[in-house]
């Protein structure tokens, strides 16, 4: 397949992608049809066959597309049939689905579930779609399970992005659950050197009423002899001589 015949392949999935299903790549589009480049690139690198696709691929075939499929602003892209997208509250399923970075999985069990630099938060009603989009900031993410339909029984608002994603403001943490933090974020184990060393930093146990205990740090009582020097040698011969 030649260079112009892969750059047209490229602009129909991008096609196929922004107007007819975000969804099945796990994208969301804002109210004005627009989404990240970086996402969108990410999406399709996700797909067989097409993991060579990098972020100038996109913009090639954005900019060279015959039918001005696309519009390009800033680092964002939408298709450039006209859509109005407008997100309206709804009931969600029980159970919804979110993929997170370990670094933030305490913050989340602290604070609860924020948009991180996007509109909203996003959820999912499978969890391999959630570990799929986990997978664009976390190469092995956490998985959540977010009880919906309590939190919108008990007044958090959900709005259906499309069949296979929810999104929200925000999430509680008590409505999140997810695998114990020492799963997660196990304690690091110190080289051995440390645990001397920090075996050594221990202070000493404090003497109790009629005990001794044995100090093994503190100098010797009895030192031992210095070898003697001339000048030793030189002072005995002369009190021998005093002698004599």
């Amino acid at each position: 397949m030649s260079h112009r015949h892969k750059v047209i392949a490229l602009s129909k999935l991008m096609a196929y992608v922004l107007l007819h299903r975000p969804d099945e790549f796990g994208l969301v589009l804002n109210e004005d049809g627009f989404v990240s480049l970086k996402e969108l690139q990410q999406a399709i690198a996700e797909e067989a066959g097409w993991s060579h696709v990098r972020l100038s691929h996109i913009t090639e075939a954005a900019y060279t597309s015959d039918r001005e499929r696309f519009e390009v602003k800033d680092d964002r892209i939408r298709h450039s049939l006209p859509r109005e997208i407008r997100y309206e509250p709804t009931s969600p399923p029980r159970i919804l689905y979110h993929g997170t970075r370990h670094r933030t999985y305490p913050h989340i069990l602290e604070r609860g579930l924020d948009p991180m630099g996007r509109q909203y938060v996003h959820l999912t009603t499978a969890p391999d779609l959630a570990m799929r989009i986990g997978r664009r900031r976390d190469p092995n993410p956490v998985l959540l399970e977010i009880q919906a339909q309590r939190a919108f029984e008990n007044g958090i608002i959900f709005y259906e992005a499309n069949p296979l994603i929810y999104l929200a403001d925000h999430i509680p943490q008590s409505y999140i659950i997810g695998p114990p933090i020492s799963k997660v974020l196990p304690e690091k184990k110190l080289p051995e050197k440390r645990r001397l060393e920090k075996r050594e930093e221990m202070p000493l146990e404090r003497e109790l009423p009629g005990s001794v205990l044995l100090n093994l740090r503190m100098e010797p009582l009895h030192r031992e002899a210095k070898e003697k020097t001339w000048k030793d040698h030189s002072r005995r011969n002369r009190r021998r001589q005093r002698q004599v």
